[in-house]
């Protein structure tokens, strides 16, 4: 019931609730938002005035610029020869004072052009009718007023009493039309800029250098080309005369204004944004009509704006797939946190996040049982494999890789004990006590035991404990005896009855072969001292006539049996051989011969009848087990007998052989119907055949030569070859039913088989065809 809740509504309800936490955290950065939008108005509104501001500066800076250039040019002019001769010549000039006049006009026109002075430059004298320019040169300034270089509705004289009447060093007169041929063949609106060219400017002038500029030139420098149509502006003089005005439509213009004062020219209003010069004694003045301002400041904040909402469906967008993203995962943790069986009786689903936290402690909680499950587990295991060490010894490869498995190299130096331990008292003291023993003898086993130490319980009052030490500490191998007679009489003393503790003690061990015979040298030693009423510890004391005779270790006829069942060719070859170089060594009587074979012939007799109930169900024997001959040797009946072993497994291996023919044959089969399936791998093999991955792998490589992945690649290639050649399918299509992960995929391989692409090759076929 409580997984259906959280599939159908819960799913809805976790999802608000995300999408709500969501949206307060999107509403909170809106309404920290909302101040900067308002804030902007202002910052946009001051970014126009920056931006005409800025042009403005630009533009009265370069007019400063070419009166410094100006003043080069008189600098440099006053330098030469030519000029000096001309400066203090009176009246017309004679014949020799033109090459005067042509040097003069020669070098004007080369400092014009260095000094990036492009517009008309020219050069008059008070006390001669010179008129020097950089475009050209004469020694009649009436002449070239009349016809090359004049202002309108002035005349001649006027124009000379404007060069010459007044003092001055520098001097911009107002706007007004002038004419030059060297500018333009029509009038232009532009001012003049006059500069004393006198070799004492503290005195009236006696030469003027004059640069003329068009209104044009100053106006494009001072606003920028879109605010010429509706921005006024003007320029006025130290004397608050206006030199230049545009757009001001003949309307009285303000004279003292500071920045962005608010002022009315005609019916409209502006925003002025002033800038002065000292060096020019000049104040240049811009006004942004209201109209102009407001529509820059909305066009940045409709920008502002955009990006704004631009922002704002983005971060929606982004709340609506973390949403769904973290009630998916929400979902997922539920569904799982679900399957807690506590957790349906005890959580209420209120809070999810409390839900899943109490149950994946709970999951916790679990997995930590397992855990101590699977170390108990672990335990198990490594007590069956040393318990087995112990009792019937270490025969094979496979036995001896899975005890350095558990314990590595700890038996290269080891004893075994055996201990057993009497209580004489009532049966439910004993218990307690015994207990309580059992665990103080294994304590002190462990402080004894210089590299690790495992216990075996075999009986309630006997244990047996495998001492691991280190081969290069000399001292506690000699003196292990002694710390352990000194162990037997600290517990006895301890303990609140009476307790009688024996242990037997191996001789040092060195390597898995002897493990078997330590602790048959343990239960030995201690078996014939166990009555020993006082306790201690009994070392192993081999017998002196049976010291050097070899026996025959029954358990060997167990081993063969479990060889013979699951076809270990190997290891029944290896028992046979050990045991019959027993009988070749003449160390065994006739009577312990007999017995090796009768053993061995038991034992493969019991597992020919169950290899042959596993073949075909019934009571026919695969092989047939030699009976025994009273006048056959021994050897040559074990002998005998291992050829009718090998036979049995022979019989074993084919049976699975003919089990792994059929496997073999399903995984091709397999493969050459799924190969359309593009998640096609030995994974999904493995899973469909109840299989390992390994196995898959290895099959394909031994078939074919190739690798798995190289193998299902070139089906699909001949496959695509079919398609392209009998059908007219795109090759989109094609990759697709041959099961290519993708176009690019599907193209590179075909590339790498015929170097060039699948449209191509089926064009050369078809041609090819033709």
């Amino acid at each position: 019931m409580l997984g259906e809740t959280f599939k159908t509504n819960r799913t809805v309800v976790i999802f608000l609730k995300r999408l709500i936490k969501y949206v307060l955290i999107f509403a909170v950065l809106i309404l920290m938002i909302a101040p900067l939008y308002f804030k902007s108005y202002g910052l946009a509104k001051q970014l126009t005035v920056d931006k005409s501001n800025a042009k403005l500066q630009e533009g009265l800076d370069t007019l400063e610029l070419q009166v410094l250039r100006a003043h080069e040019i008189t600098n440099l002019l006053r330098q030469e020869d030519s000029f000096k001769r001309l400066f203090f010549l009176k009246g017309p000039p004679a014949s020799e004072y033109y090459v005067d006049i042509n040097q003069l006009h020669t070098k004007l026109k080369s400092l014009s052009l260095t000094q990036d002075m492009f517009t008309n430059v020219y050069v008059v004298f008070k006390n001669n009718p010179l008129f020097i320019s950089n475009h050209l040169s004469s020694d009649d300034y009436e002449n070239v007023y009349e016809r090359y270089y004049n202002y309108e509705d002035i005349t001649v004289e006027e124009w000379r009493e404007l060069l010459f009447a007044e003092h001055y060093n520098v001097q911009i007169m107002p706007a007004k039309q002038v004419f030059s041929s060297y500018y333009s063949r029509e009038y232009f609106d532009g001012i003049t800029m006059l500069l004393n060219n006198s070799y004492f400017t503290a005195f009236e002038q006696q030469s003027v250098l004059a640069v003329d500029f068009d209104k044009r030139d100053i106006l494009n420098k001072l606003l920028y080309e879109d605010q010429l149509d509706d921005h006024v502006a003007y320029i006025t003089d130290n004397d608050n005369h206006v030199i230049l005005s545009h757009n001001d439509n003949g309307e009285e213009l303000p004279r003292d204004i500071r920045n962005l004062d608010e002022i009315t020219i005609g019916q409209n209003k502006y925003t002025a944004i002033t800038y002065s010069n000292d060096l020019l004694g000049m104040k240049a003045v811009i006004g942004i009509p209201q109209h102009a301002m407001e529509q820059n400041v909305n066009s940045l904040l409709e920008l502002v704006m955009l990006y704004v909402i631009g922002g704002i469906v983005i971060i929606i967008l982004l709340l609506l797939a973390f949403s769904m993203k973290e009630t998916l995962w929400l979902k997922k943790l539920l569904e799982a946190a679900s399957k807690s069986k506590s957790s349906h009786a005890r959580t209420r689903i209120g809070n999810e996040y409390k839900y899943i936290n109490n149950a994946f402690q709970e999951m916790n909680t679990v997995n930590e049982e397992q855990l101590h499950r699977i170390r108990a587990l672990n335990d198990s295991i490594q007590y069956s494999v040393l318990k087995h060490l112990l009792i019937l010894g270490v025969y094979t490869a496979r036995e001896r890789e899975e005890v350095e498995g558990y314990f590595g190299d700890l038996f290269d130096c080891y004893f075994v004990v055996k201990v057993s331990h009497r209580l004489e008292d009532s049966a439910e003291a004993s218990q307690k006590v015994g207990y309580n023993i059992g665990l103080d003898i294994e304590k002190a086993f462990r402080n004894i035991a210089v590299r690790d130490m495992v216990p075996l319980n075999f009986h309630s009052d006997e244990t047996v404990f495998v001492l691991f030490l280190d081969r290069q500490d000399d001292s506690r191998i000699q003196g292990l005896k002694t710390r352990l007679t000194e162990l037997v009489r600290t517990i006895s003393a301890k303990a609140p009855v009476p307790v009688t503790i024996n242990m037997g003690l191996s001789s040092l061990a060195s390597d898995l072969d002897h493990a078997k015979r330590a602790y048959q040298q343990a239960m030995y030693a201690l078996s014939i001292n166990d009555n020993d009423v006082s306790g201690g510890v009994h070392v192993y004391e081999p017998p002196a006539e049976d010291a050097e005779k070899q026996s025959f270790d029954i358990a060997i006829a167990l081993k063969l049996y479990d060889a013979l069942i699951a076809g270990e060719k190997a290891i029944v070859s290896q028992i046979f051989a050990g045991s019959i170089k027993l009988i070749s060594a003449q160390s065994l009587d006739e009577q312990e011969q007999l017995q090796i074979f009768f053993s061995f012939r038991q034992s493969v007799h019991n597992a020919c009848k169950v290899i042959s109930a596993k073949k075909n169900g019934g009571d026919e024997h695969p092989v047939s087990v030699p009976d025994y001959d009273q006048t056959g040797d021994v050897i040559k009946l074990c002998l005998e007998l291992k050829q009718v072993s090998l036979q049995l497994c022979d019989v074993v291996l084919s049976s699975k052989r003919s089990n792994n023919d059929k496997l073999r044959s399903d995984i091709m089969k397999y493969i050459e119907e799924q190969y359309a399936n593009p998640v096609l791998s030995a994974s999904s093999i493995a899973e469909e055949l109840f299989i390992s991955e390994k196995y898959v792998f290895s099959f394909v490589k031994e078939q074919t030569g190739k690798s798995l992945g190289k193998y299902i690649e070139e089906i699909r290639i001949g496959q695509a070859e079919r398609l392209l050649t009998e059908t007219d399918y795109s090759n989109s299509k094609i990759w697709k039913l041959c099961g290519f992960g993708s176009e690019n995929t599907f193209y590179r391989a075909f590339a790498k088989k015929h170097v060039v692409s699948p449209t191509v090759w089926r064009e050369n076929r078809r041609n090819h065809t033709d």
